[in-house]
Parts: structure tokens; C-alpha cells; sequence
């Protein structure tokens, strides 16, 4: 699917560094809803920055921060 390539790399990160938050979206039903969007987010974003010139890994920089949030406290 168009915009899903990232949604391992959710996964992977919210489990290792943000487990409470995945841990609560598990039980509730709604992590790989919450990964896929966030992967279509950010499949959106880097092709609009690619669409203005640049490069996918200068673009996929600029994106991650936003769905690779910080680790929990």
C-alpha cells in the first residue's frame, strides 16, 4: 500500500522507546491504525519535499522527527 513504508519504523520505535504508549494502544485496539497514519503523514511530506527538489534522505530527515517521537519519561 502507497504510504505504508514507514509504518514498521513506527512500530519498531514507539515499542522500544515510547512502550507505555504502545503497550496502551495494543490493549485498546488502535497501534496499527495510529502507525499507518502516521506512515501516510510522513510518505506525504517527504514526496512534497521531494517535489521541490529535495533528495528522499534530506527529505525523510526532516519528516522523522515528527513520527518518531520522543522516548518516554
Amino acid at each position: 500500500m502507497l504510504g505504508l513504508q514507514y509504518a514498521g519504523m513506527v512500530l519498531r520505535h514507539w515499542k522500544q522507546w515510547r512502550p507505555k504508549a504502545y503497550k496502551e494502544m495494543q490493549k485498546d485496539g488502535t497501534l496499527q491504525e495510529f502507525a499507518q497514519s502516521l506512515s501516510k503523514q510522513a510518505a506525504t511530506q517527504v514526496a512534497s519535499l521531494m517535489a521541490a527538489g529535495l533528495q528522499k534522505h534530506e527529505a525523510e530527515e526532516m519528516v522523522m522527527p515528527d513520527i518518531l517521537w520522543p522516548p518516554e519519561d
